[in-house]
């Protein structure tokens, strides 16, 4: 693998972790209303999810690749529009997410929580099909598509970790409320011209 390819997958994988959603709503909860201790065992238990997804779209890809090549390159380039379809979508969005809502359960299950998180979201499925069939490939070896997985969730375990950090600090958490919106529309936009230069990249 070479270092613009796996800057490639770390770019899109981190993009893909710091967008907005209940991910971020439940890891920031228990980092707040329990401790930066559950906040990162929560960080940790959705990257474990992230990987699990990571693996099951390689290794659903590869099998695709194996049997049928037309039907990876329609997938591929279905991928490319619903990148598009996701960047669109966050660009329109202007819901604040909701930070203050206390319904993260007592216990000591945030590692669970993180993990199903993860789990219970087949978007997070979709996403992983449309970001890596733009890196699969007949030639992949193992030791390649093992950092496709294992790079989905060391990012997005220490995307998670750093943000807990964060807003476990005095005025980062505001910062954070007042600006969800904009980051939205910036990760949306970031995901349209991703989109076009793989599909550029596709019809050349």
């Amino acid at each position: 693998m070479s270092l613009l390819i796996f800057l490639k997958i770390f770019v899109v994988c981190l993009l893909g972790a710091m967008s907005p959603g209940p991910s971020m709503v439940v890891v920031i909860n228990n980092a707040i209303f329990k401790s930066r201790l559950n906040g990162i065992l929560t960080s940790i238990g959705h990257g474990v999810g992230i990987s699990i997804y990571a693996f099951f779209a390689v290794l659903g890809i590869a099998l695709i690749i194996k049997t049928n090549l037309f039907v990876f390159n329609v997938i591929k380039f279905l991928s490319i529009i619903f990148l598009v379809y996701l960047g669109v979508k966050s660009i329109v969005a202007n819901n604040k997410l909701e930070f203050d809502e206390k319904n993260i359960s007592a216990g000591f299950t945030s590692f669970l929580q993180g993990l199903s998180i993860s789990l219970l979201n087949p978007k997070i499925f979709i996403w992983f099909v449309a970001i890596y069939s733009q890196f699969m490939s007949v030639d992949n070896d193992i030791i390649f598509n093992t950092i496709l997985i294992l790079t989905a969730g060391i990012i997005d375990s220490i995307w998670y970790v750093t943000l807990t950090l964060l807003v476990t600090t005095n005025i980062a958490l505001d910062l954070i409320k007042d600006k969800s919106v904009l980051l939205q529309k910036f990760v949306g936009i970031v995901f349209i011209i991703i989109g076009a230069l793989l599909l550029i990249e596709l019809l050349i």
